[in-house]
């Protein structure tokens, strides 16, 4: 097998590539630091993501935050 062959099996697969190593980092977090922490550390990040997304796309955080948050 040469490098092409190698690099578009990795092309083809990368949705699963990419799956196997998120499922490993999280199972290695459920098996390090418990399933309660790891839930609370993938909401954190979810919610970043989703905030981070908002910010980057030029929208203002306060007006998010006004929005979405009672005062």
């Amino acid at each position: 097998m040469n490098m092409n062959e190698f690099l578009n099996i990795i092309k083809e697969n990368l949705g699963k590539i990419a799956g196997a190593i998120v499922g490993l980092i999280v199972g290695i977090f459920f098996l390090t630091i418990g399933f309660i922490k790891t839930i609370f550390l993938l909401l954190c990040v979810f919610i970043g993501i989703f905030i981070g997304g908002r910010y980057y796309n030029k929208k203002k955080l306060i007006d998010f935050l006004d929005k979405h948050l009672p005062w």
